[in-house]
């Protein structure tokens, strides 16, 4: 099964969604099929994402960081949790994992950015996100009522 399929699978397992979560899920499936958008999201080491409130090692550019970081939906419905024998019920919750993970990142550096001497790193991760939300191109275009008083 191709990355392609595999995401209309699961925005079918998604259409009608009566929760957020869902919905926003089954925009992304959405928003990696046109081959024109792109797919990358932070997500990878939450860890190493928390303890840059000190800076990058030297030497590593923001660029570079985001790109250790950073999650690629196509690469990662390729993986054996969305294969075509895993269940309907074991695929959505699988997939549940982008929009949380999202968030989660979302949730953090909402809170750090906000409270009285947040990192460089964290304040460029803010304003990636921030400003990616108004490109129709970006995975963060769904979350762009995710947040709406950013």
């Amino acid at each position: 099964m191709s990355w392609q399929d595999r995401s209309q699978r699961g925005l079918a397992l998604f259409e009608g969604s009566s929760d957020d979560s869902g919905t926003r899920t089954g925009q992304i499936f959405s928003h990696v099929l046109d081959e024109q958008k792109r797919d990358d999201y932070i997500s990878r080491d939450f860890f190493n994402v928390q303890q840059t409130a000190g800076g990058l090692p030297e030497g590593m550019s923001f660029d570079d960081y985001v790109g250790l970081v950073a999650g690629h939906v196509r690469d990662e419905v390729t993986g054996s949790n969305f294969g075509e024998d895993v269940s309907d019920e074991d695929f959505r919750a699988a997939a549940l994992t982008f929009d949380d993970n999202i968030r989660r990142h979302i949730r953090f550096l909402n809170g750090v950015v906000h409270q009285g001497a947040p990192g460089e790193v964290h304040l460029g991760l803010w304003e990636l996100i921030l400003n990616s939300r108004a490109d129709d191109s970006s995975l963060y275009s769904c979350y762009r009522d995710f947040l709406v008083d950013a």
